[in-house]
């Protein structure tokens, strides 16, 4: 687990993520993951945030 305003990649491949500013999990998280660039797709491999559906706020991930 992470400390502060991020949310581990593991968890996130995992598809368990609760959004540490609201408190709240994340139904199907990867649906949620933004990547700052161009990718093709977006996954969990590849994702830099998690945009939390409830709070609006967003996450980044950290390895």
């Amino acid at each position: 687990m992470t400390d502060g305003n991020s949310i581990d990649r593991d968890r996130l491949r995992a598809g368990v993520v609760e959004c540490p500013l609201c408190e709240r999990q994340i139904p199907e998280p990867v649906t949620h993951a933004v990547v700052y660039g161009a990718v093709d797709t977006v996954t969990a491999d590849n994702a830099e945030a998690v945009e939390c559906p409830v709070c609006d706020g967003v996450t980044f991930i950290s390895d």
